[in-house]
């Protein structure tokens, strides 16, 4: 069986621990949940004070890991030791000794957020000739976001729809740390058992269906100009829900697939949605776009959002607030 972060809470809720655990990659999220699982499952309330070490990577290193991890527990099974920033430890790969040679009563797990082991070297080496674990962790793509919605859902006791997890999935993006925090505060609302549906997500997060991004996306993509002016203007006025910067990426995300989208020689929307990393449930708004939109009006675009995107962070015209760059913006898409 592989080794999956799933197949590990498994193990740890039965108590079963492997002597070493190496947790890498970009998505910090699912590292935190390794971790925290980790702290959680291996000792007891009373057990934590003798025998939970948590070091940080700039604060420590290798021989100060070893020292801990070598150490024998105080009237617990275990003693677990948990680096957390280990990325950061300088002198990281003497830690290969110690893999080769752990102490059987210690559990120890390094996270490397944002980095991943060199596997030419002596540690990534050892971690896989000895009883150890590593594991990557990887960014979601953003089609991938609106099933591990259903699937976190799902998981807290909540029944939530398609159209929910598509919603909440394609405004946040695939910030998995943001999107939990917002069913945290759903699933309080509604309690273990509760539906969720798009009007939820709207009175529980202050995402409108009417004045966000993505509404600000499909009249766009449709040309409606009126509709488009008139979501700018109730997102000007509440700034702090519609951050410029994120609607000037999300806005370039669409434009610069389109473009993609325009030159693929199968548009089957399974197809082009696996191509563009993103859900058929965003596709819609790409495709249409990509037919609104001749190619070199798109190519135009994409520099106009270039430009927007150095005003909003104060290069080149620090005076134009954030309202009027979305304006001309709207105006140098539509005309």
């Amino acid at each position: 069986m592989a080794v999956t972060l799933e197949v590990l809470q498994r193990e740890w809720q039965a108590k079963t621990f492997r002597p070493v655990y190496v947790f890498a990659g970009d998505e910090a999220f699912f590292m935190d949940q390794a971790m925290d699982g980790i702290s959680e499952h291996s000792l007891e309330d009373h057990e934590r004070d003798f025998n939970l070490t948590v070091l940080y990577g700039r604060d420590t290193d290798a021989a100060t890991i070893i020292s801990e991890a070598k150490r024998f527990p105080m009237m617990a099974e275990r003693t677990v030791v948990l680096v957390k920033e280990a990325q950061q430890i300088k002198d990281i790969e003497a830690l290969a000794s110690y893999v080769a040679q752990v102490q059987p009563s210690t559990v120890l797990a390094l996270a490397l957020k944002g980095k991943k082991l060199d596997k030419r070297k002596a540690l990534y080496k050892a971690v896989q000739k000895h009883e150890a674990v590593y594991l990557e962790f990887p960014k979601l793509y953003d089609n991938q976001v609106p099933a591990w919605v259903e699937s976190q859902a799902r998981s807290m006791g909540l029944k939530m729809s398609g159209k929910a997890s598509a919603l909440l999935g394609e405004y946040i993006g695939a910030d998995l740390s943001r999107i939990a925090h917002e069913l945290d505060k759903i699933a309080a609302f509604v309690g273990k058992g509760g539906e969720v549906t798009a009007q939820t997500i709207e009175e529980r997060t202050g995402i409108s269906r009417e004045f966000n991004t993505f509404e600000l996306i499909k009249a766009i993509a449709a040309k409606d100009s009126t509709q488009a002016y008139r979501i700018a203007k109730s997102m000007g006025q509440n700034p702090k829900n519609n951050p410029l910067v994120v609607t000037l990426s999300l806005l370039f995300g669409n434009f610069s697939k389109a473009l993609v989208y325009g030159a693929l020689p199968d548009k089957n929307p399974r197809n082009a949605a696996s191509v563009l990393k993103i859900s058929e449930f965003a596709l819609r708004d790409v495709a249409r776009i990509a037919q609104n939109y001749p190619a070199p009006k798109l190519l135009r675009i994409v520099g106009y959002l270039r430009e927007a995107d150095r005003q909003a962070k104060g290069m080149g015209a620090p005076h134009i607030n954030d309202s009027d760059i979305l304006n001309e913006l709207l105006f140098k898409i539509l005309y």
